[in-house]
């Protein structure tokens, strides 16, 4: 059977069961809370067999296309293959009905070769790739040094106009499926002014921005989670400054590593984080099918 999640003791297990079934993207309570705020369209579900909860999933709108909703089901491997895949799936694609949509969308680990066959037998197929990557930091990690012309200084409230401009500008330009919402990249933003951020200025105008959000689920963890530079001013290592500018703060701020995600065919951002000493973790695949019958 499955059930909304409802009480603080459902969210609590509704995070153990994401968190087993996918360490490396893990979250907390508090997250998930605030997640669900941000998103008021967004479902959450667990799912038990014998009493025990050993599923989770949920629905929300698509970063990508409003009339798309992400679905994540995720099973305890040890409860697969009795169905409660499924019954999470419908649930989210019932919900999606509900709030005019036309497609589901998902994210699953590349190496899962049994989630990637449950989405293939529902129609679901590849449309592009998210590559984590992962930057393991030393108590001592050196500041870089600034291209002419430019100056690196944290985020204050007088960026935040041209960050989001920077923002939109940047969304365009990402190699995925669809176009990302305006909403979501106010939502991007709002994690950046919420976080940690340093952008880069000429002239006194924002012309990039590297963003770094905690991730307390992953002791000693903090999250890359936007850099981008104007277009016209790409190729002259101003990301890869400010991507090393994120390195040397965190590594003073006593975190252990940093991760960040990035698009597969996103090949300038990729050489960005190969010159600033990440390396490949996890490969996410975004997968798009039809709403269940």
């Amino acid at each position: 059977m499955i059930r909304e999640v409802v009480t603080d003791a459902d969210v609590e297990a509704w995070v153990r069961i994401r968190n087993a079934v996918e360490p490396w993207e893990a979250t907390t309570v508090e997250t998930t809370l605030l997640a669900s705020v941000a998103e008021p369209d967004r479902r959450l579900y667990l799912g038990e067999l014998d009493g025990e909860v050993v599923a989770c999933g949920g629905v929300t709108r698509s970063e990508t296309r409003f009339t798309a909703a992400t679905v994540f089901p995720r099973v305890l491997p040890e409860a697969r293959r009795r169905g409660l895949g499924t019954v999470l799936l419908r649930a989210g694609s019932d919900r999606a009905r509900e709030l005019g949509c036309d497609v589901l969308a998902g994210h699953v680990d590349a190496d899962d070769e049994a989630a990637l066959a449950f989405a293939a037998r529902f129609g679901f197929a590849e449309v592009d790739r998210q590559v984590e990557l992962v930057r393991p930091l030393s108590p001592d990690e050196p500041w870089p040094a600034v291209p002419d012309g430019v100056e690196i200084v944290p985020l204050a409230s007088e960026h935040v106009e041209g960050l989001h401009e920077l923002a939109l500008a940047a969304a365009r330009d990402l190699p995925v499926a669809g176009e990302i919402r305006p909403e979501t990249v106010a939502a991007w933003v709002d994690e950046i002014v919420a976080g940690h951020a340093f952008v880069a200025l000429a002239d006194g105008e924002v012309i990039g921005v590297a963003g770094i959000a905690d991730r307390p689920a992953r002791n000693g963890s903090a999250e890359n989670n936007l850099t981008a530079v104007r277009a016209d001013l790409r190729g002259r290592g101003i990301a890869t400054a400010l991507k090393l500018t994120v390195v040397a703060w965190a590594a003073e701020q006593g975190y252990r590593e940093l991760t960040t995600w990035t698009q597969d065919g996103n090949d300038g951002m990729q050489a960005v984080n190969d010159r600033a000493g990440y390396h490949p973790g996890h490969v996410s695949i975004t997968v798009r099918g039809p709403l269940l019958p």
